[in-house]
């Protein structure tokens, strides 16, 4: 048992698959449970996942380094009233302040993300908590792995996880989060997860050159968008300009509803010429929804985005670039 400082301790699917996720801010991503927690001590954690209420114990003496020591754990509720995680400290005297630590349920078929952020303090609220698919990027500076999380919840195999670290922005700057999820056996369509601050321990990340260059772009271009798309059912994944404006979209749009009806033939030959192989696809005078009931004109080149270790098989992802043209009355194009 690490003495004397906090463990988090994901709890998002069966006893079974518990692991260690950080010690105090510092990440152990998955490290195993039973090599960290004795089994003498387990039954304060179980009794706090069970239970969803703080336990406190005074250790008896013995021979082992816990000895009459402390022993404090705090459960940690996701959106959904399960637990998520347990933050579990275990040393002479009183705890110091756990970590701050959030949860958060993502349900892939709506692609609705739920955060309760109370326990990760003032600079995390956003004055809403839920978010629906690209939404979900709206505060991040940087997420160099979010191509891998998309792929990895579209897959949704049963008993999957994930972990990484996403840059957020915040009124009191940038701050590193630890995020991990888990669907389950039983439903792999829905995954819990756990936000951990890890900023004390990995600062930071400010946008790589990269993404600064494609920053540069689009502020030199007026009118030119840029978003990464799926290519599965064709959706908004993530905005990496601000959206178009005027676009008739939200977090929870469907996009079929966005093209319109004449031009959807179009979009569909698109996706089969960049599914088969095809370097890039042109949609010049695409008509989408805008939000007073009419359509913007705009011309869209789609480029399949690498992914994977090979770049095997169909692209996952594609990169449209929309050129925004013009605003045709409601009436104008039937």
């Amino acid at each position: 048992m690490i003495l004397g400082h906090w463990l988090l301790i994901e709890t998002l699917d069966v006893p079974a698959t518990w692991s260690v996720l950080a010690v105090d801010t510092s990440p152990r991503r998955w490290k195993s449970l039973a090599r960290t927690v004795p089994a003498r001590l387990m039954p304060i954690l179980t009794a706090a996942a069970a239970g969803g209420e703080t336990v406190e114990r005074q250790l008896p003496k013995s021979r082992h380094a816990w000895s009459g020591h402390h022993a404090c754990a705090i459960p940690r509720r996701g959106p959904d009233e399960r637990v998520h995680a347990v933050q579990m400290w275990v040393g002479p005297g009183e705890p110091p302040p756990p970590p701050p630590v959030g949860t958060h349920l993502f349900d892939a078929r709506t692609r609705r993300t739920e955060v309760r952020s109370a326990g990760l303090g003032r600079a995390f609220d956003r004055r809403r908590s839920v978010w629906t698919g690209a939404e979900s990027f709206e505060h991040v500076e940087r997420f160099d792995d979010a191509l891998d999380l998309v792929a990895v919840v579209t897959r949704a195999a049963p008993g999957s996880r994930w972990c990484g670290e996403i840059c957020v922005r915040t009124p009191e700057g940038l701050r590193t989060l630890m995020m991990a999820t888990r669907n389950s056996a039983d439903d792999p369509q829905l995954w819990r997860g756990v936000l951990a601050d890890i900023t004390d321990s990995v600062p930071p990340q400010p946008k790589s050159f990269e993404a600064a260059t494609v920053d540069t772009l689009v502020n030199r271009n007026p009118g030119m968008y840029l978003a990464v798309l799926d290519t599965e059912r064709v959706r908004v994944i993530r905005w990496i300009s601000p959206p178009v404006p005027g676009l008739d979209w939200t977090g929870d749009t469907d996009e079929r509803t966005l093209p319109h009806p004449g031009d959807r033939e179009r979009i569909i030959e698109a996706r089969r010429a960049i599914r088969a192989g095809a370097a890039s696809w042109s949609l010049p005078g695409l008509r989408l929804a805008d939000i007073a009931g009419g359509w913007l004109t705009v011309d869209v080149e789609v480029s399949p985005l690498p992914y994977g270790a090979d770049g095997a098989g169909p692209p996952h992802f594609a990169l449209a670039r929309i050129d925004l043209r013009r605003t045709e009355n409601p009436d104008a194009s039937g």
